[in-house]
């Protein structure tokens, strides 16, 4: 008997992206836990980690590779 799978059994995946205006730049993980990708930019943000010092002004966000849904989102401030 064949599997099926339905829509809501598609994995998501996470993504870290950074933006300011028109320049973005994604760190172009596949991180299955949305939680881990959310402590991961976290961490990336309070440590001037990635991209960061590179996005200042800009934003800093976790989001679903499969539905594109922005899940996380902080500001990128200046020190």
């Amino acid at each position: 008997m064949p599997l099926e799978f339905k829509k809501d059994d598609t994995m998501e995946t996470y993504d870290i992206y950074f933006k300011e205006g028109t320049d973005f730049a994604n760190k172009g993980f596949s991180l299955k836990d949305k939680a881990k990708a959310i402590r991961m930019a976290e961490d990336m943000l309070a440590e001037r980690k990635g991209y960061v010092k590179d996005f200042v002004g800009g934003t800093i966000s976790v989001m679903c590779k499969e539905t594109k849904e922005e899940v996380w989102s902080k500001p990128i401030e200046e020190v």
